[in-house]
């Protein structure tokens, strides 16, 4: 039947799935939420109680690690 134009459905080889344009912008969104987070992690070490970004200090007495 190709010979006279007709296709027969389901003849036609059908590839996999393959990563597009959405995939890498989501790679990317995600590598930058990651460098992001380990800026703000170094950030917090140094305005954080002891050195340590997950304690708040006292609002009235502020120090900062690198500071004696």
């Amino acid at each position: 039947m190709s010979q006279f134009g007709m296709q027969l459905p389901g003849g036609r080889v059908k590839r996999g799935a393959s990563p597009d344009v959405y995939t890498a912008l989501a790679a990317l969104a995600t590598a930058f939420l990651i460098a992001a987070c380990v800026v703000m992690f170094m950030a917090g070490k140094k305005v954080g109680k002891d050195g340590q970004p997950w304690s708040l200090q006292d609002p009235t007495s502020i120090k900062l690690a690198d500071v004696k």
